[in-house]
């Protein structure tokens, strides 16, 4: 599993106090699932809770959150970015009388594990996450079906049939393409 070395690389580049501190940062595997396709390449998938445990944190709970934040868009974004999946990653913190927080903190993560055979020796690598482009709002998309495309843009909508304009009865289905 490669992505808590990759949360603690992350949090210990942007917060110094984990460079002084290394043993302030504790990563713990919980709830660990192996997923199998039962297809012929011994290739899987991790599925597994990373805690997050950080004692006696001098700063505002805040200053953890936001690299922690970043390490998820990069590496479960589908975590920030599916309805469904918010409120999984779970925390708890305790103030130490105003000074100091202990911040616990729960992230499911997913791994690919491909493993290819090769010259009878397996090759084995972790997939890398599908990247997100950057957000693109939706200007005008049309649906195209067999007579007739709808265009959609930000104000209208129109049914062009044969040349001829509907307006507004919609009665397409088909493919939608987005510009």
């Amino acid at each position: 599993m490669i992505k808590p070395d990759k949360l603690r690389r992350a949090l210990t580049e942007t917060l110094h106090y984990f460079k002084q501190n290394p043993d302030a940062l504790i990563l713990q595997f919980d709830n660990g699932k192996i997923k199998v396709t039962g297809n012929k390449s011994p290739s899987f998938e991790y599925h597994y809770d990373l805690l997050v445990s950080v004692k006696d944190f001098p700063f505002h709970p805040d200053v953890l959150f936001v690299p922690i934040i970043d390490f998820i868009r990069i590496e479960q974004a589908e975590l920030l970015y599916n309805n469904d999946n918010w409120g999984k990653v779970e925390f708890d913190i305790v103030d130490n009388n105003h000074k100091t927080y202990d911040i616990y903190i729960s992230i499911p993560l997913t791994e690919r594990v491909i493993a290819k055979t090769e010259n009878g020796e397996y090759r084995i690598q972790h997939g890398n996450e599908p990247q997100l482009d950057e957000y693109q709002p939706l200007t005008n998309f049309q649906i195209l079906c067999g007579n007739c495309i709808v265009v959609f843009c930000c104000c209208c909508c129109c049914c062009l049939r044969q040349g001829l304009t509907l307006w507004p009865k919609l009665e397409c289905s088909g493919m939608i393409l987005a510009h």
